[in-house]
């Protein structure tokens, strides 16, 4: 299961929210797929950035990107975002690969590696940007306490223990 990481792109705006114009969005589809034949067809997970903090983890598996990423909920989610701090909207994708090297296409089955990738990936944006918009699967991520690892108070990471299980995991 091999995915790769295309992006940033651009997101229109009109002030502070995300831009509703038709034309916005196929400017948007266009500059995706140019270099990238395909891509806006692919499946995978997505990204919502504002000045260089993840602010929405999405995925697509039964639908395209094209599908999936400006549905009316997203786009909530990313105007929200946008109110929040302000900034450029931006949009990384991380497709995911045939065998071949092609993008997948989406399918009706779903695909379960996306599923946990987009898990993986919230529980990593959440360390860095605890006001991540994500809800589902995001509440013991923000409860939990582990020191040197997750949601550590200050201090927790001081202890010999502490220190050798972040350099076993490269932290």
């Amino acid at each position: 299961m091999n995915y790769c990481v295309r992006g940033p792109f651009e997101v229109a705006r009109t002030g502070n929210i995300v831009s509703r114009d038709r034309e916005d969005k196929h400017g948007f589809w266009k500059l995706v797929d140019n270099g990238n034949e395909g891509l806006s067809h692919a499946c995978g997970c997505y990204i919502l950035v504002l000045r260089n903090r993840a602010w929405y983890v999405g995925m697509s598996e039964k639908q395209s990107f094209r599908q999936e990423c400006f549905m009316a909920h997203k786009i909530v989610q990313y105007d929200t975002a946008l109110n929040s701090v302000g900034g450029v909207p931006h949009l990384l994708l991380i497709p995911k690969l045939t065998p071949g090297g092609r993008f997948a296409a989406p399918s009706d089955n779903g695909h379960r590696d996306i599923r946990l990738l987009e898990k993986l990936l919230i529980g990593t944006a959440i360390v860095r940007n605890p006001d991540l918009l994500n809800i589902r699967d995001t509440k013991l991520l923000r409860e939990m306490n582990v020191p040197g690892f997750l949601n550590s108070e200050q201090g927790q990471g001081r202890a010999q223990s502490v220190q050798v299980l972040r350099s076993s995991l490269g932290i």
